[in-house]
């Protein structure tokens, strides 16, 4: 996610993003929201619900049982959205476990309603138009291996889109 959109994230849910300046030794939140532009929404809104049920739960109770909910490490895996989280409740697991499931149809880099695509192994959770861009920019990368002397064709990726070879 770029820069301006996780400051966004970071600056409306403080709360949440509490580890985001720690080190590597304690959290994953130090490299940042790991994903494309396109799961800003997604992931507002699930902040937005997870904030709500922290204000509702803590309201007139003293801070040392106040519920906490941190992110440890918010990424893009095999396709789908991890929102890793320290605390919570299962209202809040259950909130995760949404996002989580709805973010396979919502394309990573734009947010319009998407397909899964397999490139050698890894998936991406990617609209049709966005699916062009990928595979245009693989094609090329591809052609550079080729003119490279040590490519070696056997080792060539199949890419697979909507479980076709192309």
């Amino acid at each position: 996610m770029n820069k301006e959109l996780q400051n966004k994230l970071f600056e409306k849910y403080p709360k949440i993003f509490v580890q985001k300046d720690l080190s590597p030794q304690e959290t994953c939140m130090c490299w940042g929201i790991s994903c494309g532009d396109g799961w800003y929404t997604l992931i507002n809104e699930l902040c937005a619900d997870i904030n709500n049920r922290l204000e509702n739960k803590n309201r007139n109770k003293p801070e040392e049982e106040h519920l906490v909910c941190q992110a440890v490490q918010v990424k893009e895996k095999f396709g789908g959205l991890c929102f890793y989280i320290y605390g919570g409740d299962e209202y809040i697991d259950g909130c995760i476990s949404m996002a989580e499931s709805i973010s396979y149809h919502i394309c990573t880099e734009c947010g319009n309603k998407s397909n899964s695509i397999n490139d050698r192994g890894w998936i991406h959770s990617l609209c049709l138009s966005c699916q062009d861009s990928f595979l245009s920019k693989r094609a090329d990368i591809l052609k550079q291996d080729k003119l490279d002397p040590d490519y070696n064709a056997q080792c060539e990726p199949d890419i697979n889109v909507a479980g076709k070879k192309i």
